[in-house]
């Protein structure tokens, strides 16, 4: 069950004085059960992108195929709301999306839209609340009444709700502290390790790449210019500066010490690993 972009393009507001070509002949295959970044600058085409998985946008070339699914440019696509099941969209600041007067009927309301008795879907909406680290003596409060971070985590669980197949997520850290940051990042990689759902992140946060992705697609100015693992990625330094990107703190070191005639290996992409490869001398 491919999700594959072939020779896409999108433009916005077509045959307008507006007109703006977002995505170039995006030609792309995404790994499934995997975490994925999508990064690039702003106005890359990252989240334009990502919002065609689900169908929020239809291409205007090209074709996606998104699981059992194809959107075919010039085609109307007509299993919108099946699609929206199995692929779950995570808004920069998810928690705009809540809207029902409990945490728990919050969470319910997907699952019962498409049709789930509505025991089964609390059932559901308590095990994905449990996923997230809500307290279950919250679950009948307001969403109102939560902390940012906390309404964040009740917006992906009715995500998860709908046990999407597909979890994309579009600058999911977006306005959080530090430690709330990475402790988003660890539910993200927890869901996608023990769920089995594939994750891709739209960030700008290279210290979680590194952290929690497989794999990495770049792009700029609506191109695709990259896609590979993460070691082969955060090995091309000289790209990197290239394409003003700021590497990692760890990374930033290893080239320092190269710089000073230390090579180190390709594996060594985490604090105690490098601190085993300078004690030990270890040189590739």
């Amino acid at each position: 069950m491919p999700l594959r972009f072939e020779k896409v393009d999108f433009e916005y507001s077509p045959g307008t004085p507006f007109a703006f070509q977002a995505l170039k002949n995006i030609d792309l295959e995404l790994a499934e059960g995997k975490m994925t970044a999508i990064i690039g600058a702003t106005g890359s085409g990252k989240t334009t992108m990502v919002q065609h998985l689900n169908a929020l946008l239809l291409p205007s070339k090209g074709t996606v195929n998104v699981l059992d699914f194809q959107i075919t440019a010039g085609k109307k696509f007509t299993e919108v709301k099946k699609l929206r099941h199995q692929v779950g969209l995570v808004f920069q600041f998810a928690e705009y999306q809540l809207f029902e007067e409990t945490i728990l009927k919050d969470v319910c309301f997907g699952p019962l839209n498409f049709g789930v008795a509505e025991k089964d879907a609390e059932t559901i909406a308590r095990r994905c609340l449990k996923t997230v680290g809500i307290d279950p003596a919250d679950y009948d409060k307001s969403p109102l009444e939560l902390s940012g971070g906390q309404k964040r985590r009740v917006a992906i669980a009715g995500i998860l709700a709908m046990r999407p197949k597909v979890l994309v997520l579009d600058e999911p850290t977006a306005g959080l502290d530090p430690q709330g940051a990475q402790t988003m990042m660890e539910l993200f990689r927890k869901i996608n390790k023990e769920e089995g759902i594939t994750v891709l992140v739209v960030t700008h946060n290279m210290e979680h790449v590194l952290e929690f992705c497989d794999e990495v697609v770049v792009l700029e100015k609506g191109e695709l210019l990259m896609q590979t693992d993460i070691r082969t990625f955060f090995e091309n330094y000289e790209y990197m500066e290239k394409a003003n990107i700021n590497p990692p703190a760890i990374i930033r070191f290893k080239e320092l010490l190269r710089k000073n005639g230390m090579e180190i290996s390709s594996d060594v992409l985490d604090i105690e690993a490098l601190a085993s490869a300078i004690a030990g001398r270890r040189v590739r």
